[in-house]
């Protein structure tokens, strides 16, 4: 059952089959500082440590572009049940409850800065034995069959209605060499029915990203073989649905 508590400024929201209300101190720096490792909160970076006997991944919302040199780590507030944290929070909820390979979410927090101005954090479970797609592809190839896995997973997600809003390769994870699972569904949602568009646009996301590693690193392990495996995996799933 999810719980919600208020402490200062901060609203708090927690899975209490996995933590309790003392998960609050979770989401202070100076604890999440010294519980792990001292690794740094860094953009686009995650930060992994253990609580209470699990594996867990804290991930502060940081903003992009050239608004994110000014303004980093604050959002325009609006609702709460609108904030991109609490968005991200239920939608991997309601994805790993459809069975779908997700990080299962274990709490997030919003924080109001100012009247209209908050920050937020979502921490979720790790998901152990596991390497994102950019950093295997920078090391091995992968096998034909693994990226048809691949194709017939994102197939899944497309058949359940259920939008990433930023499939690339960090947001894919391979874990123990032959199960994937998608990361990061910030701006996700689960969009009833999912168009034939928006489904392409996921997959064509992907390719993008594909290329564009490839064009930066000479050893990207990738070739046009492998894509034409993953899609066809993919129109294979959707064609049987």
């Amino acid at each position: 059952m999810h719980r919600l508590f208020k402490s200062g400024l901060a609203t708090v929201i927690y899975d209490d089959e996995l933590v309790d209300a003392n998960c609050g101190k979770l989401f202070q720096l100076e604890w999440l500082h010294a519980n792990s490792g001292g690794q740094k909160l860094e953009r686009g970076t995650a930060v992994m440590f253990q609580y209470g006997g699990l594996e867990l991944v804290f991930k502060q919302y940081h903003r992009g572009g050239l608004i994110g040199r000014w303004i980093a780590k604050t959002y325009r507030y609006c609702r709460l049940k609108n904030t991109r944290v609490w968005r991200e929070f239920h939608m991997l909820d309601a994805t790993h409850k459809l069975g779908l390979p997700v990080p299962r979410p274990v709490a997030a927090c919003c924080t109001g800065i100012t009247p209209i101005a908050y920050r937020g954090a979502v921490i979720t479970e790790r998901v152990p034995g596991s390497k994102n797609l950019t950093e295997i592809l920078c090391e091995q190839p992968l096998s034909n069959e693994l990226w048809g896995k691949l194709g017939t997973l994102i197939a899944r997600f497309h058949t359940l209605n259920v939008f990433h809003a930023d499939l690339n390769t960090s947001n894919i994870l391979l874990a123990d060499k032959e199960k994937f699972y998608l990361v990061d569904f910030d701006k996700g949602e689960v969009r009833t029915p999912l168009s034939r568009k928006d489904a392409e646009s996921n997959v064509a996301r992907l390719h993008r990203s594909l290329n564009k590693l490839q064009g930066r690193h000479p050893a990207f392990c990738f070739s046009e073989d492998n894509w034409q495996a993953l899609t066809s995996a993919y129109q294979r799933a959707i064609n049987s649905d």
